[in-house]
């Protein structure tokens, strides 16, 4: 079935997943309307009736995958599998969401120039996720206090502290620099650190 047989919110995801495709492949800077287009067998004008520009497709590319972020850490909010306590459930959020990121920048080089645009013009979406995902950590550390295996004086302060310095695992930026090996290995090390700082004193 051709893309535009498909509906409206479709075929707008469809645009969405082979700019992104092209933004690794080829680079943000280099790509045009014209070759987004022409990927989905569509004309530059019948795009435009879409998106506005490259740019308004990059921001939807970085906001789907933001949320996909963000879909990872609410299941494992919502987990409430038998002896799993809160200290599992942040290891899982950040070792979870590792593997997810990358898989998905694996093989995209040159994905670095559509992060370095949203970090540079459009905080606004980056601010946005970083909040939420501050609120869902901090539901987690709740969680922890009410079960007796955290002790944290201020949740909203302690789940700023553990986003900073979980970054490098959260972040598309350290994908294509290091193996997922590497990265679950410091990863784990890096938790296990933050969560014994986190129990009764």
């Amino acid at each position: 079935m051709k893309l535009m047989e498909h509906s409206s919110d479709e075929i707008k995801s469809q645009i969405r997943v082979r700019a992104f495709d092209r933004f690794g492949r080829y680079g943000f800077g280099k790509t045009t309307m014209v070759e987004i287009a022409r990927d989905c067998e569509m004309s530059a004008g019948n795009l435009y009736r879409y998106f506005a520009g490259k740019k308004e497709i990059g921001a939807a590319c970085a906001e789907h995958c933001m949320g996909q972020k963000l879909d990872i850490l609410r299941d494992v909010v919502r987990k409430s599998a038998p002896g799993e306590g809160a200290g599992d459930k942040l290891r899982g959020f950040v070792l979870e969401t590792l593997r997810h990121l990358h898989q998905m920048i694996s093989g995209q080089p040159l994905i670095h120039e559509l992060v370095n645009y949203i970090s540079a013009e459009r905080w606004d979406i980056v601010a946005r996720y970083l909040e939420k995902e501050r609120a869902l950590i901090a539901e987690i550390m709740a969680e922890g206090n009410r079960t007796g295996e955290f002790a944290v004086h201020d949740v909203v302060d302690a789940a700023r502290f553990f986003q900073a310095g979980t970054i490098k695992f959260l972040s598309p930026h350290f994908m294509n620099r290091f193996s997922l090996e590497e990265l679950e290995f410091e990863a784990g090390g890096v938790v296990d650190q933050l969560i014994s700082g986190l129990g009764p004193k």
